[in-house]
C-alpha cells in the first residue's frame, strides 16, 4: 500500500514513547549547588527548588511527531503507522455515523521492548493489542520485523496496515458493546474466536475503502 506523497498526516493520533527518558533539571549536582547557595545566602531552599522544573521528558532518536506527509509514510515505518492510524480513524469517523453510531478516536502508542498499559505490560512478543481499559492500541514496530523473519510474512506495508486496522476493529467492537460479551463456549465457535474474526472483517472493510480516505492510493498486488 502506497500513501499519496502530498497528503497531510496528523501525528497527534500516535503517542510515540520509544526512547523516552526522564531527566532531573540540572542533574543531582545542580540541585546540590542550589541548596548550598541557598544556605550561604540565607534563602529558603524550597523556594529555589520549586522554581526548577523536574521530570523533564526527552526523546532520543526519531519520533513519530516528525511525520507530516504521505511521503514520510512511504519512507519510514513509524510514519507509515501514523498514516494508517489516520486513514483508519478517518474511515470509521465517517462510516459509523452513517449507521447511527458515533466514533470516538483512540490513540496508538508506539513503544520499544515493553511498556505499561492499563491492561498489563505490553511487550514485543505479545504483539499489537487494543486495551479497552485505557482505550489505546499498543504497537512495537519490531513486531513487523518478527513477522518477516520468524513467521515468513510477505505482505509488506499492506500487512502492517491490516494489523493496525484489526486492532482498531476491536475499538469498533468496544464502542458497539460487542467486545466483552462473555461466553462459556470454547474452540472454533467460541466468543473469543468470533471477536477476532469480526475484527478481521472490520479490517477488511477499511482496506476495501482505504483509498477513499484520501491517504492512500488504491491497493495493488505489491
Amino acid at each position: 500500500m502506497t500513501f499519496r506523497d502530498d497528503t497531510r498526516l496528523d501525528p497527534t493520533q500516535v503517542d510515540d514513547t520509544r526512547g523516552r527518558g526522564t531527566l532531573i533539571a540540572g542533574g543531582g549536582v545542580g540541585v546540590i549547588v542550589l541548596l548550598v547557595a541557598a544556605l550561604l545566602l540565607g534563602v529558603d531552599p524550597t523556594s529555589l527548588l520549586q522554581a526548577v522544573p523536574t521530570d523533564t521528558t526527552v526523546q532520543n532518536g526519531p519520533s513519530a511527531s516528525e511525520c507530516q506527509t504521505g511521503a514520510d509514510a512511504n519512507r519510514r515505518d513509524d510514519c507509515r503507522i501514523v498514516g494508517f492510524v489516520d486513514s483508519i480513524q478517518n474511515y470509521w469517523s465517517d462510516e459509523l455515523p452513517r449507521r447511527g453510531q458515533r466514533y470516538i478516536p483512540a490513540k496508538t502508542v508506539l513503544f520499544s521492548g515493553a511498556t505499561q498499559s492499563a491492561c498489563g505490560t505490553a511487550t514485543t512478543a505479545a504483539g499489537p493489542f487494543y486495551c479497552p481499559e485505557d482505550e489505546r492500541v499498543y504497537l512495537d514496530l519490531d513486531f513487523f520485523a518478527d513477522m518477516r523473519t520468524q513467521l515468513g510474512a510477505e505482505g509488506g506495508p499492506f500487512a502492517q496496515g491490516y494489523v493496525v486496522a484489526h486492532e482498531y476493529g476491536h475499538r469498533i467492537q468496544h464502542l458497539l458493546g460487542s467486545l466483552n460479551v462473555s461466553s462459556t463456549q470454547t474452540g472454533g465457535s467460541s466468543q473469543s474466536v468470533r471477536i477476532e474474526l469480526q475484527a478481521d472483517c472490520y479490517a477488511g472493510v477499511w482496506a476495501r475503502h482505504a483509498a477513499d480516505t484520501g491517504y492512500l492510493v488504491a491497493p495493488t498486488q505489491r
